[in-house]
């Protein structure tokens, strides 16, 4: 009887990587990660405990070390590997003081993914996961395309020559993936195929003490670290509905050389998601501020404190997004609301003590 395929995972300290791992072995995948420190070992275990994954299933994981600016490992990392889910890259909480601290690593490590894969002689297809902040980005107003019913759709690229300015994080996402694209042109022959993800903002339920990017905002509200709350929308999507996106994308015919926008119900303003967390959390939200402030104020503040300055681009603009293609080729549906991944992600950071209240 044949094995099951094996699947390796980029970035398996990460917070949706481990929710993809969690799916893959309850899909009955084998299942490798490739970290850049294996001192990490003993956290990726225990969240995968808290994920409901069995003692077996955790110690099956293979675990590898691999950089992203680095060739070494690589290759060890990609053998035998049917499928390769390449997750890991650079999310700062703040904007590096040179943009190719973040490009670098990120459009590089991309490439030797794919590199590894190309040589690898068993790979079939590679999943990216790219981001939003390839799509919606730069551009003069709230949609890149004409159709403001529909929103950003995949079709639609961030512009760097656009008249808003791109963060050093859109930006190394939108160049990571424009160089996956590019190498499958450059390829004539090859022996896999690619498709890409691009996630919006990424809620849910941490699986362990995650002080990582994607729920910064959450622990800066909580912790009653921001005196005010910006006019900034966010378009979410669940962190588990994400994973579930990433397999069907690694697995259905149909998706070859496709691009899919991940986003769920929708989106919601950050007044929006600071009601929802005193509405939900009662006393564990007492410090989350009530007072909306004006983008004039918001640009005022960015000259002082630079961790602000990545958003002024965005401010007051709702950014509707269609999850038409997901659902029509990959037959993707979200299964949570936004306020539950809000809620289960603001749970998720008090229940492992990432904020004191």
């Amino acid at each position: 009887m044949s094995s099951p395929p094996l699947v390796l995972v980029t970035g398996g300290t990460g917070f949706l990587a481990l929710w993809v791992i969690t799916h893959l072995f309850c899909q009955g995948y084998r299942v490798r990660t490739a970290v850049r420190s294996l001192s990490k070992v003993p956290h990726i275990k225990n969240c995968l405990r808290e994920a409901g994954l069995t003692a077996d299933q955790i110690a099956s994981l293979e675990i590898v070390q691999a950089d992203l600016l680095a060739n070494t490992g690589w290759a060890a990392a990609v053998a035998d590997a049917t499928y390769i889910q390449h997750i890991a890259s650079p999310f700062p909480a703040q904007a590096p003081k040179n943009d190719e601290e973040l490009i670098k690593p990120a459009r590089e490590g991309t490439l030797r993914v794919l590199r590894a894969a190309r040589d690898s002689g068993t790979v079939m297809r590679v999943v990216v996961t790219s981001s939003f902040a390839a799509v919606g980005y730069g551009h003069a107003f709230e949609y890149a395309g004409a159709d403001k019913e529909r929103g950003f759709a995949e079709e639609d690229w961030t512009d760097l020559n656009g008249p808003r300015k791109v963060p050093a994080y859109q930006k190394s996402k939108l160049l990571a993936e424009r160089a996956a694209w590019e190498f499958m042109e450059g390829e004539h022959e090859q022996p896999f195929d690619l498709v890409t993800i691009c996630p919006v903002s990424v809620f849910g339920p941490a699986l362990g003490k995650d002080d990582g990017t994607s729920l910064r905002t959450l622990v800066e509200l909580l912790s009653g670290n921001a005196p005010g709350i910006p006019k900034l929308h966010w378009p979410i999507v669940d962190v588990r509905d994400c994973a579930k996106m990433q397999l069907l994308a690694m697995t259905t015919p149909a998706a070859s050389r496709e691009r899919f926008i991940s986003v769920g119900e929708g989106g919601l303003w950050m007044e929006d998601i600071a009601k929802v967390l005193r509405r939900r959390l009662g006393e564990q939200a007492k410090k989350v501020p009530t007072r909306v402030f004006p983008n004039l104020l918001v640009r005022i503040i960015a000259l002082v404190w630079p961790v602000v300055r990545p958003v002024i681009p965005e401010l007051g603009h709702e950014k509707k997004v269609s999850n038409a293609k997901a659902k029509d080729i990959l037959g993707w549906e979200w299964e949570h609301s936004s306020e539950e991944a809000v809620v289960t992600a603001a749970e998720s950071l008090l229940k492992f003590g990432v904020i004191e209240v």
